[in-house]
C-alpha cells in the first residue's frame, strides 16, 4: 500500500502543475514498460495475458498500453474486453443479492463459458468472433470482430472476472496474470484517510456520468453492491496474479474531486449512508488542477474524464 499526505498532493500541484502530471504519469509509464518488458519475455508460451481488478481501476486503459509497450517491442498483441461478454439484459434473470437486489457484479451477468472456449480456442491458434456489448442498451450488438492469434502474439483479456477460473481452468499453463487497482491511501490527517475504494469511488462516479449516461445517485445507490461483488468475486483470485499494479496517479484527485463536488453536494447523506463518509469531507479538500491539457493523450485519466 502507497501512503500520500494531502498536503504534499496540493503543495506540488499549486507550485508546480506541469511537472506533477508529467512525474505521475512518467512513473506510471515506467510501471507499464516493466510490465510488458517480461511478458513479451515469455510469449511464446503464456500467450494470454489476463487483467483483472475491481471498478475503475483504469483495467481498459491499462490493458491497451501494455499492448501499446508489448507491439514497439515487436509482439502483435489483441485486446479483448470482457465487457464485451455481458449477456444482454432481456435474455436471462439478474442474479440477486441477500437483500434482493440486483447483483450486477455477479460473473453469471456475463457469458463466461463463452469467452473461456474462445481463449481456449486462441491457444490452438483457432480463430474466434468477439461480441460486441452495447452498455448504454444493455444489449449485445450485432457486431462481431474476428481474433486470430498467429505465433508469438498475445491476446490482452481485461475485467473484473479475468482471473475467475472458470476462464483460467482451460489455460492456465498459457495464461498470466495481472491484477491492478487503487493501491494507495490519501492521508488527511492523524484519524482521517481516503481509503483506495474511496477513491475508486470517485472515478467511477465521473466515468459514469460521462460514459454510461447514469447520474451520480446511480453509482451510489449500486456501490455497496460493487464492493460486494469486490469481495465475492474478485479478492479470492488475487493470489493467482503474477503482477500487481497501482493504478492511482497522486494528482488525479486534484481533477476528479473538483469535479465531483458540486454534483455531489445534494447527495452528502446518501453518500454517507454508503459507507463514504471520509469522502463527503475531503470533496472540497484538494487543490484545485484545472488545465487539462496537461494529460497526455495516453493517460488513464481519459477513462474518467474523457
Amino acid at each position: 500500500m502507497q501512503y500520500l499526505n494531502l498536503e504534499d498532493i496540493n503543495e506540488r500541484c499549486r507550485r508546480d502543475p506541469a511537472e506533477f502530471v508529467a512525474s505521475c504519469e512518467q512513473s506510471y509509464t515506467n510501471v507499464i514498460e516493466n510490465v510488458a518488458e517480461r511478458i513479451c519475455a515469455g510469449c511464446e508460451e503464456r500467450m494470454i495475458l489476463l487483467l483483472n481488478g475491481p471498478s475503475s481501476s483504469g483495467k481498459t486503459t491499462t490493458a491497451h498500453r501494455i499492448r501499446d509497450a508489448a507491439q514497439r517491442k515487436g509482439i502483435r498483441t489483441h485486446s479483448i474486453s470482457m465487457d464485451d461478454y455481458y449477456l444482454s439484459r432481456n435474455t436471462y434473470s439478474v442474479p440477486k443479492d441477500e437483500d434482493g437486489a440486483d447483483d450486477l457484479e455477479s460473473p453469471l451477468c456475463m457469458d463466461l463459458p463463452l469467452l473461456s472456449e474462445h481463449l481456449a480456442a486462441l491457444c490452438e491458434g483457432k480463430t474466434i468472433e468477439v461480441p460486441k456489448y452495447d452498455f448504454m442498451t444493455h444489449r449485445r450488438t450485432e457486431e462481431r470482430e474476428e481474433v486470430r492469434l498467429g505465433k508469438g502474439e498475445i491476446a490482452v483479456i481485461e475485467g473484473i472476472h479475468a482471473l475467475n477460473d472458470v476462464i483460467t481452468g482451460k489455460i492456465k499453463e498459457h495464461a498470466i496474470g495481472v491484477y491492478m487497482a487503487v493501491g494507495t491511501e490519501v492521508v488527511l490527517s492523524n484519524d482521517w484517510r481516503l481509503a483506495p475504494h474511496e477513491l475508486r469511488f470517485v472515478r467511477r462516479a465521473i466515468r459514469d456520468r460521462n460514459f454510461r449516461d447514469a447520474p451520480i445517485s446511480d453509482t451510489i445507490r449500486m456501490w455497496r453492491s460493487v464492493r460486494r461483488g469486490e469481495r465475492l468475486y474478485i479478492r479470492p483470485y488475487i493470489p493467482s496474479a503474477s503482477y500487481i499494479l497501482n493504478t492511482y496517479l497522486p494528482y488525479e484527485d486534484c481533477i476528479l474531486m473538483n469535479q465531483l463536488r458540486q454534483e455531489a453536494e445534494p447527495y452528502h447523506q446518501d453518500m454517507i449512508d454508503a459507507g463514504l463518509e471520509p469522502l463527503v469531507r475531503a470533496l472540497d479538500r484538494f487543490e484545485p488542477l484545472e488545465n487539462l491539457e496537461l494529460i497526455p493523450p495516453q493517460s488513464i485519466m481519459h477513462e474518467f474524464i474523457g
